[in-house]
């Protein structure tokens, strides 16, 4: 997997040594993808350039301890117990129900939107930001929610800020347990690249594609917080065996955080499409009439062989076999679907990590 340069652009001196170190680490992220086509190929090759890039200016991202200590028993555990206990999930703030009420009614006109939004002066905030950045690259500047829900559309709007308003709900999760920082990192790519795939394909939603992306991984968040000791049990069994972090989830606990991130969702009254996404992102049903949840399941595959951001998972999941052909992937296509990417994920990251 040899290093290439993007015409035009400034690459960021890189030891030769950290380029084989990136090709050895993305060798080994790779190790599933049994077959890999022409796109997936270079999709590894991206990778290299960017870890080793991430490499040289967080070192600290990649060292790991060889010879853990002996790895703690996990028991199995019903996802049910963790849903009952109202107590221990975050508690939904009424902007919150209020929106998702909004976005499940076909009836909510612009100026409901706008007067449900506008009781939070930070959600007014942090979605004026957003629709104002490179996310919509909006000819003009939008300085009202009514304006912004004109512009961008009710539904979008309802959906963009109903996913946005939940990652404000996982502040409590311990640092030692997760970087929130490198976890949002990978969500808000995963959603990115849903939402380019969307618009290259023409399939789905660009909004709920991109909120699809930024939630899928909603279980792992609900399971740290609420069972840290049995979760991180987990993700160091997955780790020492070599193994991909939702199969050793299925074989601890008996589900994987997509089953608990889907049931998550479906308890909060959240559509079908974004449950359906976050349910299957790993194993996408064939013959959805709905695109999102196969363009989150290869926007994952994308985001985590790309290297940016973690959400714990070490390996590239082995995209269905199936979907990816769908998409009609070519190494010129996969090199269009990260052009110019680390400057809108700079920017998504600027707003969506400042709330």
């Amino acid at each position: 997997m040899a290093e290439e340069s993007v015409p035009g652009k400034v690459e960021i001196p890189i030891a030769p040594a950290t380029v084989e170190a990136a090709k050895k680490l993305l060798t080994k992220r790779f190790r599933f993808i049994r077959k890999p086509d022409d796109a997936l190929k270079r999709l590894a090759r991206l990778g290299v350039r960017h870890v080793a890039k991430d490499m040289s200016v967080n070192p600290h991202r990649y060292g790991r301890l060889e010879g853990q200590a002996r790895l703690a028993e996990v028991l199995p555990l019903d996802p049910l117990d963790i849903l009952r206990h109202d107590h221990q999930l975050p508690a939904l703030p009424q902007v919150f129900l209020e929106l998702q009420q909004a976005i499940g009614s076909r009836s909510t006109s612009a100026d409901d939107l706008a007067e449900i939004i506008s009781q939070d002066p930070g959600l007014t905030a942090f979605l004026l930001r957003m629709v104002n950045s490179a996310f919509y690259s909006l000819p003009m500047q939008i300085d009202t929610i009514s304006r912004a829900v004109t512009v961008v559309g009710v539904n979008q709007l309802s959906t963009l800020a109903v996913g946005t308003s939940v990652m404000s709900l996982f502040k409590d999760v311990p640092a030692d347990v997760i970087d929130m920082e490198q976890f949002w990192k990978h969500s808000i790519c995963c959603g990115l690249i849903a939402r380019r795939l969307c618009r290259m394909t023409g399939k789905g939603d660009p909004e709920r594609a991109f909120v699809s992306g930024l939630l899928h991984d909603i279980g792992q968040l609900i399971l740290l917080q609420v069972e840290p000791e049995r979760a991180t049990a987990v993700h160091a069994h997955a780790r020492a065996k070599d193994e991909v972090l939702f199969v050793e989830e299925r074989a601890l606990l008996g589900f994987d955080h997509a089953t608990l991130g889907g049931m998550l969702l479906r308890k909060w009254n959240f559509p079908y499409v974004l449950v359906s996404a976050v349910l299957e992102h790993h194993q996408p049903k064939p013959g959805h009439k709905e695109a999102e949840p196969l363009l989150v399941h290869c926007a994952e595959t994308i985001a985590t062989g790309l290297g940016v951001g973690s959400s714990g998972e070490f390996f590239v999941q082995p995209p269905s076999a199936e979907g990816w052909a769908s998409m009609n992937f070519t190494p010129e296509r996969m090199d269009e679907m990260v052009a110019d990417l680390d400057e809108e994920l700079e920017e998504a990251f600027a707003v969506l990590l400042t709330r």
